[in-house]
């Protein structure tokens, strides 16, 4: 398992946890990564989820998919984490168009 200590801005506000990948399904082309500690502390649970999915043109599309549940209902829905997760989805797919290679 490996643990990744990441710092994530999100709405000009920069959040601090831990994340660790807890599933791959090859098969269906789906990642789960699962964030823990600092700012997620807030949520019971905080799970990113990335699918990959084939088109009928041969392309494929991401799909992102964010499950969270808030400790209480003072808590913000994670509305600027989808707008992160877009724009660094956007920004891979520029450079493999280009054929650029990406650093992970």
């Amino acid at each position: 398992m490996v643990l990744i200590a990441s710092n994530i801005t999100t709405d000009g506000v920069v959040h601090t946890c831990n994340e660790r990948v807890e599933e791959v399904d090859e098969q269906n082309k789906k990642i789960t990564f699962k964030l823990f500690g600092g700012d997620i502390e807030n949520y019971k649970v905080f799970k990113l989820i990335l699918e990959v999915l084939n088109k009928a043109d041969g392309s494929s599309a991401v799909k992102w998919t964010i499950d969270y549940e808030k400790n209480n209902e003072d808590v913000d829905t994670p509305n600027g984490w989808m707008d992160y997760l877009s724009k660094g989805t956007r920004d891979i797919d520029g450079h493999l168009v280009k054929g650029e290679k990406v650093d992970l």
